[in-house]
Parts: structure tokens; C-alpha cells; sequence
């Protein structure tokens, strides 16, 4: 249904223009005042809202689509009341009938092992980001990330919640945010089998990384596009004794996390004086090698730079206490500081104190 009066008419009255009032729903002259339509029909938002984000939360019809969900949203639940829409109750017949009907939908929803694997991994996917705050592109790239996970490889007989951690940690590297896999499968496993359950995503990452990868090269060179923050631009052609070239791909989708972010998370987390963190970052600009970090831990590193600039500025911080934040032992850190000190010279620029004597 439609309103049938154009904005753009006249009033019948006097021939003058009309005006819309949005609050009462009614077609006005501006001249005489004559009502020409009254109790119009609004199909807008029910709040008006300054963003898009929330324009699209607001709307009228439909509820939330999201990639996360397995059918993408768009289901149809019946609720346990057993009322109708005027609030009376249903009797012993209509109660049978809801309840053969509630069944029957659930059944439809999930109509293969496939599809409940799915269900079960995006569902654990969904579980994880609300405890851990996630934000939602987290979320909806961890679930892009497994449906093209399991469009090419079989997930039958694979733990779920493994899997859901794996390609959080994937999303993770994805979008720059930093999250270990211990932090994201400690949140959804017990003390018991937490050793297991990092052994198992750790797998499932790895192989997650391989398939991914290979499918986003596919698209990008079917559409002839490169991005910028590529790690390998390009394929690398090894020559072989065949004549024939075999391409190495290299990672392209994960964005490289500077080590000034765990320096800061580091920071944040031990609540450290802000002098120490800015000096802290100071010394890891100046010290930017690629030789210094290759196949070591980032955490490790952030750690002994905090280190460095706390005996720095004197303040008396306890290798313990860092390390137990970090995640590294002891030796880590002093085999990192040794690294740091070696390769570079440090020199400090020290102002005498003026006594001004009368």
C-alpha cells in the first residue's frame, strides 16, 4: 500500500502548495490550512537516527542479517508462551499444534550434519566474542573465514569449539587486534583440556591459513587486483627442471602488527607510568631491525624494551612481574635486552641541577 497523494499537488482549495507533517501524518495547505489527507502511512524508520549503523538497526521490517549466523538471519522462531497475539492463551489443541510446529521448524533449519556443524561453530564463534568484546567485524570475518574454510575442506569429526577458536585467532590476525590463541582458547575450555584443545587449534589454524590464502590469490588474480599491504605482492616463480613454474604464495590478507602495539598492550595491562611507555616506544623506533625480531617472540620483545626504559628512568621493576604478563620466562626477556644492547648503543643525555646561591 502506497499513499496516493504526490507531495508535488496542490491544494483543491485555493491552488496553493501543501506541507507534509511528519509527527501527525497529514497533508496540510500552507495558505488556507485545509487537511487534505489525513492518517497517512509511514513506512521510515521508527527512530530517526544521525548514522547508518543506526539507520539499519531501526528499520521496520526484517530482522538482523549477519554472516555469522547460519542461515544469515533469516529464520523464524516460535517463542514457549503458547499465547496468541491478543494475549489469551492457547487451549490443549492449539498447544499440540504450536509445539508440532516448533519442532518441525527446528528440524527444517538444520537439515544435515553439515549444516549443524555450522551451526554448532558459528554459534561458539558468537559465545566467544560476546565474552571476550569482540568487535562485530571480528565476528563476521571469523565466520567468512571458516565458511570458506569448509567449502573446501571437510570439517567432519573436527572439534568445534577448536575450530571457532582458530578462526578467531585467524580474524584476529586479520584485523589487527591482539589476541593470542591461549587468551581466545582459554575463554572457551576448561583447565582440563586446555592443553589439547591449543594443540588442536593450532592445527586448525595452520591449515586454515593455507586454504584461505590460496582462495583469496584465486579471486584477487581473477580480478586483476593487488592490495597494498601485501606481505608477498606477488607469487615467486621457482624455476624447475621441467620447465614448468611453480608458484609460492606468500600472505597476503594478514595485516603485519607493528611491535609498538605490544608495547602498549603491555603497558596498559601492568599499568606502567606513561614516561616509561613513551620511552619504551622511543627506543623501539631507533631500533627497528628485522634481524632483531625474525623468529622471535613479540611479546618477548615489547617486554625487554619495557624493561630497558624502566632501569632507564629508574624505576625499580621486577623481571617476574613482566614476564608473568607477557607470557615469556625470565631468560626471554634478559636474552632479548642482551640482543637490544648489543646490536646498539644507548646514550643518555644527562642535565645538571642548577643550585641558584644568593
Amino acid at each position: 500500500m502506497q499513499n496516493k497523494l504526490n507531495i508535488n499537488d496542490i491544494c483543491p482549495e485555493c491552488n496553493s502548495s501543501i506541507i507534509h507533517d511528519n509527527i501527525k501524518g497529514e497533508f496540510i495547505c500552507s495558505v488556507c490550512g485545509y487537511v487534505i489527507e489525513d492518517q497517512m502511512q509511514d513506512y521510515g524508520n521508527d527512530v530517526q537516527a544521525n548514522n547508518i549503523y543506526n539507520k539499519l538497526s531501526n528499520a521496520r521490517a526484517s530482522g538482523y542479517n549477519s554472516i555469522s549466523y547460519h542461515d544469515f538471519g533469516l529464520h523464524t522462531e516460535i517463542d514457549y508462551q503458547g499465547k496468541d497475539y491478543t494475549g489469551k492463551g492457547f487451549d490443549d489443541q492449539a498447544k499440540k499444534t504450536v509445539t508440532n510446529l516448533r519442532k518441525w521448524n527446528t528440524i527444517i533449519r538444520i537439515s544435515n550434519s553439515k549444516e549443524r556443524r555450522l551451526s554448532n561453530v558459528l554459534t561458539k564463534i558468537n559465545e566467544i566474542c560476546s565474552v571476550a568484546s569482540f568487535p562485530k567485524v571480528v565476528c563476521e570475518t571469523a565466520a567468512l573465514m571458516y565458511r570458506i574454510y569448509e567449502n573446501k575442506y571437510d570439517t567432519k569429526g573436527k572439534s568445534s569449539i577448536c575450530m571457532a577458536a582458530a578462526a578467531l585467532y585467524y580474524a584476529c590476525k586479520t584485523c589487527c587486534i591482539l589476541r593470542s590463541l591461549s587468551e581466545i582458547i582459554k575463554l572457551c575450555s576448561t583447565s582440563d583440556d586446555y592443553s589439547e584443545n591449543l594443540k588442536l587449534a593450532s592445527k586448525y589454524y595452520r591449515s586454515m591459513v593455507m586454504i584461505c590464502e590460496d582462495d583469496e590469490y584465486i579471486i584477487l588474480s581473477q580480478n586483476n587486483i593487488t592490495t597494498s599491504n601485501e606481505i608477498n605482492n606477488k607469487a615467486k616463480i621457482i624455476p624447475t627442471h621441467n620447465s614448468k613454474q611453480k608458484y609460492n604464495y606468500g600472505i597476503s590478507n594478514i595485516q603485519t602488527i607493528n611491535i609498538n602495539q605490544y608495547i602498549s598492550k603491555l603497558a596498559n595491562l601492568s599499568k606502567f607510568d606513561t614516561k616509561i611507555e613513551r620511552l619504551a616506544l622511543n627506543i623501539a623506533k631507533k631500533t627497528q631491525n628485522h634481524l632483531l625480531s625474525d623468529g622471535k617472540s613479540p611479546n618477548g620483545i615489547a617486554a625487554a624494551y619495557l624493561y630497558i626504559a624502566s632501569i632507564l628512568l629508574g624505576v625499580n621493576i621486577l623481571q617476574i612481574d613482566i614476564s608473568k604478563l607477557a607470557g615469556v620466562t625470565e631468560v626471554t626477556i634478559r636474552n632479548r635486552c642482551k640482543d637490544i644492547l648489543t646490536g646498539y648503543r644507548i646514550t643518555l643525555k644527562v642535565k645538571p641541577i642548577t643550585n641558584n646561591f644568593t
